[in-house]
C-alpha cells in the first residue's frame, strides 16, 4: 500500500489511481466540493473550526478534542463508527457504526459538514453529470437537519453553483442557448400580446367611435318605423312636432316679402360619409353574411371591416344652407359641412386608426328637382361657419345679401331651414305623398329626398323670434326651430342674413344661438384673397 501524505487525503481532482480506496466529497461547509481521498486503511476524522474535514492515519497523533469518527478498511470497503460522545448521521440516521455504501451521504456532528462517500473507480470525475449534482441536492434536502428553509435555499444555491462550474462545456452552452432560447421565445409572446392589446385597443376604439357616429346617423336617417309612425299620424289626425313647426310661417305672421324673396336661396343640405383605415387606406365596408346580409358584432352594431366585400359604411346626417349674393358659394355651419367635428368624434376617431371621408354630399334646393353637388371650399377654425362650393350655372341670379351691421336686442328675426330633416319634409308633403312612396317600392335616406324634389316639396319652413343678446360672438334669439336647422340664415326685416343659425339652447326656453354675420363676412374675404 502507497503510503500517504500526513493527512491521508488529497483535495485536488487528480486520479484515483494506485491503492486509492474511495474518496469523501463535500457537500457544505467551507469545502464544499472538494475531494478527501481515502488512500490508507484506518484513517481519523476531524472537524475543524471552520468546519473544515481533515483526515490523517489513525495512529499518526494522539486523540484530540476534534475527533469525530474513524474509517476502517474491511473485506472492500469502509466502515464508520463514531468517536465516543460524538454524533454522526448516516443517509439521514443517527448512528454509532456503519459499513459505508457508495452514494450515502454522511453528517459529522451538529456542525460538521455534509459528504458523499463515493468508491474509487480509478479515476475522479473533472465534470459531474447533471444526474449527480441533482442526485446530491435532492440527497441534501432529504437528510440534511437544517431548518427547511435554509435546507432548500442551500440545496438549490448547491446545485447551480455546480450546475454552472462543474458540467461540461457543452452542456453550459446549451443550457445557455436554451435560456437564450426561451428568453427570446418570452420577448415574441411579450410582443405579440403588446400587439394583441393595441389591436383590442384599437378595435375597442373604432367600435366606440363607430357608435357615436350612429348615433348621429339615427337622428337623420328615416327607418321603416318612422314612416309608419308618420303614417299613423296622419291617419289618427295627430299634430306632431313636425305639423306644429310646418304651421309656424302662419302663426307667427312673418312678412311676406322676407320669407318669399329668401326661400329658392336656402337649401336642404343631404350628405353621408364614410371611414378610412389608416393603416390599409381602405374605407370600412359591411361584411355580408352568406346571403348578402349585412352583420352585426355582438355589440348590436353594423360589422364593419377594411377587407370586407359589402358597400362602404354611410354616416347620413341633413342640414340647412344658402346661397350668397352674387358668387356661386353657399353658406352653413362647420358641424353640417364637417359633421363629424363636433364633441370628440373626431379624437375618437382619430385614436381608433380611423379618417372620416365625404362620399356623398348633396344640395336641394326649392322649385329644382336635380340637387347639386357641393363640395367643401372652406371652414373657419374659430366660429362654427363653412363655405360650400356649387355648380355656378345652377345657381344664377340667386342668393341672399348679407347685413352690414349686428341687430340690436329687441329685433325681429326670420328664420328659415329644414328643422328635423326629412320628417319635417315628409309632413310638409302631405298624407298622399306618404302613400305615393309606399306604392313606389322601398325607401331610403336618398330616394326620399329625391321624389320629395321631383314632386317640389322642398320648402323651408321658418319662423319669427325676438333677439335677446349680442355679442362680437354670437347672437340669441327666440324663433322656433330644432334639429336640422342648423346652417340656416337668419334675416332681418329687409330680408339681409344677420346670423346663421348653429346651436339651440333648450335649457333657456328654446333660445337658439347664432354666428354673427361678420364671421361669415371674414371668412369670405379669407376665401377672395385666396
Amino acid at each position: 500500500m502507497r503510503e500517504p501524505d500526513q493527512t491521508g487525503q488529497r483535495t485536488s481532482q487528480e486520479d484515483c489511481e494506485g491503492d486509492v480506496h474511495a474518496f469523501l466529497e463535500s457537500l457544505t461547509g467551507p469545502s464544499r466540493g472538494n475531494v478527501a481521498w481515502l488512500v490508507d486503511s484506518a484513517l481519523t476524522i476531524s472537524v475543524g473550526e471552520r468546519r473544515a474535514l481533515s483526515l490523517r492515519l489513525k495512529d499518526d497523533l494522539p486523540p484530540h478534542d476534534e475527533d469525530i469518527a474513524s474509517l476502517q478498511w474491511t473485506e472492500g470497503g469502509y466502515t464508520l463508527k463514531a468517536m465516543s460522545g460524538r454524533n454522526i448521521w448516516v443517509n439521514g440516521q443517527k448512528t454509532v457504526s456503519a459499513s459505508l455504501e457508495p452514494g450515502d451521504v454522511i453528517e459529522f456532528g451538529e456542525k460538521g459538514p455534509m459528504t458523499r462517500y463515493r468508491t474509487c473507480s480509478h479515476s475522479f470525475p473533472t465534470h459531474h453529470t447533471v444526474e449527480d449534482i441533482l442526485s446530491d441536492a435532492y440527497a441534501y434536502a432529504r437528510t440534511s437537519r437544517r431548518p427547511f428553509a435554509k435546507r432548500m435555499s442551500g440545496a438549490l444555491r448547491d446545485s447551480g453553483r455546480r450546475l454552472a462550474s462543474q458540467t461540461t462545456v457543452l452542456f453550459r452552452i446549451s443550457v445557455l442557448a436554451a435560456l437564450f432560447l426561451i428568453a427570446g421565445f418570452v420577448f415574441l409572446l411579450f410582443q405579440n400580446d403588446r400587439r394583441l392589446a393595441d389591436s383590442l385597443r384599437q378595435e375597442s376604439g373604432k367600435i366606440e367611435a363607430v357608435a357615436v357616429m350612429l348615433a348621429q346617423t339615427r337622428e337623420d336617417a328615416l327607418t321603416p318605423e318612422d314612416l309608419n309612425a308618420l303614417k299613423s299620424a296622419f291617419e289618427n289626425q295627430v299634430m306632431s312636432t313636425e305639423q306644429r313647426i310646418g304651421t309656424l310661417e302662419q302663426r307667427a305672421g312673418a312678412p311676406t316679402r322676407v320669407i318669399t324673396a329668401s326661400t329658392r336661396s336656402v337649401a336642404f343640405i343631404q350628405g353621408a360619409y364614410g371611414l378610412r383605415h389608416l393603416e390599409s387606406g381602405k374605407l370600412l365596408r359591411h361584411v355580408l353574411g352568406p346571403d348578402g346580409e349585412k352583420l352585426q358584432t355582438p355589440f348590436g352594431q353594423p360589422w364593419i371591416e377594411p377587407d370586407a366585400t359589402g358597400e362602404p359604411a354611410e354616416f347620413q346626417f341633413t342640414g340647412t344652407g344658402f346661397l350668397l349674393q352674387g358668387i356661386p358659394l353657399m353658406a352653413t355651419n362647420r358641424h353640417v359641412a364637417l359633421p363629424w367635428t363636433t364633441g370628440d368624434r373626431e379624437q375618437a376617431l382619430k385614436s381608433a386608426g380611423l379618417e372620416p371621408v365625404m362620399l356623398r354630399l348633396l344640395a336641394y334646393l326649392p322649385d329644382q328637382s336635380a340637387p347639386i353637388v357641393a363640395e367643401l371650399d372652406q371652414f373657419s377654425e374659430t366660429a362654427d361657419l363653412a363655405l360650400l362650393s356649387v355648380d355656378p350655372e345652377r345657381v344664377q341670379g340667386l342668393g341672399v345679401p348679407l347685413a352690414d351691421e349686428h341687430p340690436r336686442a329687441g329685433e325681429e328675426v326670420f328664420l328659415l331651414g329644414y328643422p328635423t330633416g326629412l320628417k319635417a319634409l315628409i309632413v310638409q308633403a302631405g298624407p298622399d305623398f306618404l302613400e305615393t312612396l309606399e306604392d313606389d317600392g322601398p325607401a331610403n335616406f336618398w330616394t326620399i329626398a329625391s321624389r320629395l324634389s321631383n314632386q317640389s316639396q322642398i320648402q323651408p319652413l321658418a319662423s319669427r323670434g325676438i333677439v335677446a343678446q349680442t355679442s362680437p360672438g354670437s347672437v340669441v334669439y327666440d324663433a322656433e326651430t330644432t334639429s336640422g336647422g342648423s346652417g340656416g340664415p337668419a334675416l332681418n326685416r329687409r330680408g339681409e342674413v344677420v346670423a346663421i343659425n348653429a346651436a339651440i339652447l333648450p335649457e333657456f326656453g328654446g333660445s337658439n344661438i347664432g354666428v354673427p354675420v361678420s364671421h361669415l363676412k371674414a371668412l369670405l374675404g379669407g376665401a377672395k384673397s385666396q
